[in-house]
């Protein structure tokens, strides 16, 4: 067994290192912006994803959604807002059309974020209205 340290220039990156460390500069740079609506403002664009991210209420998740512009938004993911869009089957590349409808309030006196979902599918196929 060999017990010396091999060496590298201080100057010189691994290739696969260089290309992480590229992606990781991208990624930083492109942090979303969170989206944080008037009632009846809308989010609209191609949904791209969603990250796990820590807010006010502790740790949860968003979804991402690329805007006309190319500016990427985040949205918290609320328990409506996921039974949604998996009624509608949204994908990764469907188009996405979010609205805020403002405080509701629950028959039992709670009270909660309104929201309305209109789903484009990529194929062309439109998702069932909300």
């Amino acid at each position: 067994m060999n017990n010396e340290l091999s060496t590298t220039n201080a100057n010189t990156m691994p290739a696969n290192l260089t290309d992480r460390m590229a992606a990781l500069r991208h990624k930083a740079a492109s942090t979303p912006e969170l989206w944080q609506p008037e009632p009846g403002e809308q989010l609209l664009g191609v949904l791209i994803g969603h990250q796990k991210a820590v807010g006010i209420y502790g740790e949860n998740f968003q979804i991402l959604v690329q805007e006309e512009s190319g500016a990427v938004k985040a949205a918290w993911l609320t328990d409506w807002i996921r039974d949604n869009l998996k009624v509608q089957g949204a994908e990764a590349g469907d188009l996405i059309a979010l609205t805020f409808l403002g405080k509701k309030q629950s028959p039992q006196g709670r009270f909660y974020n309104g929201y309305s979902l209109i789903i484009d599918k990529l194929n062309g196929r439109q998702g069932a209205p909300c």
